[in-house]
């Protein structure tokens, strides 16, 4: 199965952490930045913003969950009766997942869940 991820050679790592780096010592930012900093500092948007880390902490459970048992996204999909392409929103959280799908997904893992009310 190909992997659609493009791997970066050492070289081009460290060109880009290079160049972000001077990005960041330039101190010049895009609009788009400064407006996506402008939303994160805004204390009126801290319950969204702590809702979707909450939403990003279960997809990468999920995500690590599945790379732990060794399976791929279309073997997790055919073990709990659905599609490679739906697993893939699910890691991306693009979709939102059930409690129900929870359970099939870390099952299919070999996982248990377990929720926490803080």
């Amino acid at each position: 199965m190909k992997d659609h991820a493009r791997h970066l050679t050492d070289a081009e790592l460290t060109a880009e952490i290079e160049q972000i780096k001077n990005h960041i010592e330039s101190g010049s930012i895009s609009d788009e930045e400064k407006e996506r900093n402008a939303y994160f500092n805004d204390p009126a948007n801290a319950e969204a913003i702590k809702a979707q880390q909450t939403r990003m902490d279960l997809v990468i459970a999920l995500h690590k969950a599945r790379k732990a048992a060794g399976l791929t996204q279309k073997e997790l999909a055919e073990k709990i009766g659905t599609k490679q392409t739906y697993i893939a929103q699910l890691e991306r959280g693009r979709r939102n997942v059930t409690l129900a799908t929870i359970e099939k997904y870390a099952r299919a893992c070999g996982k248990q869940i377990a929720i926490t009310l803080i």
